[in-house]
C-alpha cells in the first residue's frame, strides 16, 4: 500500500503551491468504485450545470478533468482528497497510484474548513 507522503508527494508534483504535507488532512480513499465511465457522466452533468448557472471558472476545470479521464486507458481511479486551512481539493490517481488523472480544487474560508474537518 502506498503512504500518505507518497501520495503528497506525487500530487505537489502536479500542484506545486501546495508546501509542506503537515498543513494538510490527506484522506486516501480506500475504496476501488470510481469507474472512469461513471465519473465522465458525474462531471459532464455537473459541467452543464456549472455552465448554466454561469459559473465558468468551474465548468473549464471540470471540462479539463473531463479531458483527462477520457485520456485515461485504465478503467479504474483512486480518490486522493486533501484539506488544509484555506485549500481543499479533490484528485483522481490511476488504480496503481502512480499518476495523477485529474483534480478539481479549490480555496475555502474557516467556515468552511471547520465543517470539513
Amino acid at each position: 500500500m502506498i503512504t500518505t507522503e507518497e501520495v503528497f508527494s506525487l500530487i505537489k508534483q502536479e500542484r506545486k503551491f501546495l508546501g509542506d504535507i503537515k498543513k494538510y488532512k490527506v484522506k486516501i480513499s480506500d475504496s476501488n468504485n470510481f469507474e472512469r465511465e461513471n465519473l465522465i457522466g458525474v462531471y459532464k452533468i455537473r459541467q452543464y450545470t456549472a455552465t448554466r448557472t454561469g459559473n465558468n471558472k468551474l465548468s473549464d476545470e471540470m471540462g479539463t478533468l473531463i479531458l483527462n479521464l477520457e485520456n485515461y486507458t485504465g478503467n479504474k481511479l483512486r480518490l486522493v482528497s486533501l484539506l488544509g486551512k484555506t485549500y481543499y481539493g479533490i484528485y483522481y490517481l490511476s488504480e496503481n497510484f502512480d499518476k495523477v488523472i485529474g483534480y478539481l480544487d479549490r480555496e475555502i474560508d474557516d467556515k468552511e474548513f471547520n465543517l470539513m474537518k
